[in-house]
């Protein structure tokens, strides 16, 4: 494990791809999901005409070089939907590192039964994503890729089934036609009464006037109004008489404002969707493993930077949840990482973000006008509880204002992760005072390629002593500065100092 530098970390570009993969095909609070989803719609429907039209037997003969693009269409189809299950199979897990905490595992003994645990534990969540029913319908919509199994058409109308999955593309459009729906209501009866009124008038005049090879039925009038009002106009039915035209230029003219009102009102519930989304409105029960940042201040600013810097956001989700508008940010968000407008201390809010499975919790001490900095440590004091009341496991990081408070997030919440704003900025400058240089050395430490590196014990290999750690990772240009055993960490641990396999050992790394 301390062999090289780059065996600490998964290789990045291959994590980064799969996280991209993953994005795509699984994350619905993605954009390159939604993208993907209104192309995948649009595979499973045009794919899915010819199956249609010989099941219900529709006495509708296909040409024969279109029937022949049909089926070769689909073929392409079904192998493209093979690909997308493998990919979403690959991407749902991460097989070695399952495969490493089975491998681990002290239940087992000899190497095969190791092996046997890894695979086991490896496969694991993705047999259990299997078992879901998307990914069921997934695995029967390609199995008529199998030759004899194409003679079933049932399973070959299957893949419309699929249009279930990638409804998530449409729920905004259907969403915003939901919200303005009694507009849309009263525009839509107008433009019906406008057209049926006026293509009814016309069919009369020319009625009187002879016109009757074109215009045979009111029917053939309403075809004639809906093409004229949209602006196609065919020329395959037009009035002749002047009375006509004129009703005609009138019919026209409404039309165009009935109908642009109706595309501006559209376009409008559209934009005011993606308006609600961009002031964080959105919720985000769905999110797994991600990380929530409750508050904003300088201290979350640089944070979020480092995320951004570091490519974080890639890795895994980030949310921001602040009272605080997103205009008054100093930093510009990347998509990856999400803002939820509304107060962290709310219980609701907090759900609405997935505060229940996240990984990692970060609250900050944000400011508020009016109130003291007891009263902001009180407001992160609530929201620690909360947070640790509905996720127990997550990992909760607190920034408090006031030194005296720090205790009872220790002793009182057991919150150990605590940081009193500006403490340790002032260690690290007092510091520098008594040793110049000391500011730049802080700032290696903490980097993230360079810096302390934090990895278990058993993950390097089996040790009795510190001093054994001490002189294996020196072979590799790493140092060991200190071991964390249940949450308290021992510095520069003296070398007869037993290492257990559970323990964690911060490494820093040579060089400049």
């Amino acid at each position: 494990m301390i062999n090289k530098r780059k065996r600490f970390f998964p290789k990045k570009r291959f994590k980064t791809f799969k996280i991209w993969v993953y994005n795509i095909l699984e994350n619905e609070n993605s954009i390159y999901n939604q993208l993907y989803n209104v192309f995948a719609l649009f595979l499973i429907i045009t794919s899915t005409i010819g199956i249609f039209i010989e099941l219900l037997n529709l006495e509708i003969k296909i040409p024969p070089d279109l029937k022949l693009f049909l089926d070769d269409y689909e073929i392409i189809v079904l192998w493209f939907f093979v690909v997308e299950y493998v990919a979403r199979w690959w991407a749902i897990s991460d097989f070695s590192t399952d495969f490493q905490r089975g491998f681990s595992n002290k239940k087992c003994k000899n190497y095969l039964h190791k092996l046997w645990c890894g695979i086991k534990e490896g496969l694991k969540p993705k047999l259990q994503w299997m078992k879901t029913p998307y990914a069921i319908i997934d695995l029967l919509a390609i199995l008529p890729i199998i030759r004899p199994l194409r003679a079933i058409r049932i399973l070959r109308i299957l893949r419309i089934l699929k249009i279930v999955r990638y409804g998530t593309a449409i729920k905004s459009i259907f969403g915003a036609l939901k919200e303005e729906g009694y507009l849309f209501g009263i525009i839509f009866t107008l433009l019906f009464l406008w057209i049926v009124t006026f293509s009814q008038l016309v069919y009369i005049v020319e009625y009187h006037h002879g016109n009757t090879d074109m215009f045979k039925s009111m029917w053939h009038a309403i075809y004639w109004g809906i093409v004229t009002i949209s602006t196609v106009g065919f020329g395959d039915i037009h009035p002749v008489s002047d009375a006509g035209r004129f009703l005609t230029s009138i019919m026209i003219s409404g039309g165009v404002v009935i109908v642009a009102t109706m595309t501006g009102a559209f376009s409008a519930a559209l934009v005011n969707r993606l308006l609600v989304l961009k002031e964080g409105e959105l919720k985000m029960e769905k999110l797994e493993k991600h990380i929530v940042i409750c508050g904003w201040n300088e201290t979350a600013e640089e944070i979020v930077e480092q995320i951004i810097n570091l490519k974080i956001d890639k890795e895994k989700p980030v949310v921001i949840v602040t009272n605080v508008p997103k205009k008054e940010f100093e930093i510009e968000l990347p998509r990856d990482i999400f803002y939820k407008k509304g107060d962290f201390i709310h219980e609701h809010i907090l759900l609405e973000v997935g505060i229940d499975k996240a990984e990692h919790v970060v609250i900050v001490a944000e400011r508020e006008e009016g109130l003291s900095e007891r009263n902001i440590d009180a407001r992160t004091a609530l929201a620690t509880m909360l947070v640790k009341n509905l996720n127990p496991d997550a990992n909760i990081y607190v920034e408090v204002l006031l030194d005296e408070d720090a205790d009872i997030f220790t002793k009182r919440i057991n919150i150990k992760e605590i940081i009193i704003h500006g403490q340790i900025i002032g260690k690290i400058m007092f510091s520098s005072i008594l040793n110049p240089g000391a500011t730049t050395l802080m700032k290696s430490l903490v980097d993230k390629e360079k810096g302390i590196q934090k990895v278990k014990v058993e993950d390097v290999g089996k040790f009795e002593s510190f001093g054994n750690l001490l002189s294996y990772a020196r072979q590799y240009n790493y140092l060991p500065i200190a071991i964390e055993r249940e949450g308290e960490t021992i510095i520069n641990p003296p070398d007869d100092f037993p290492v257990r396999d559970t323990d964690y050992v911060f490494f820093l790394p040579s060089g400049a």
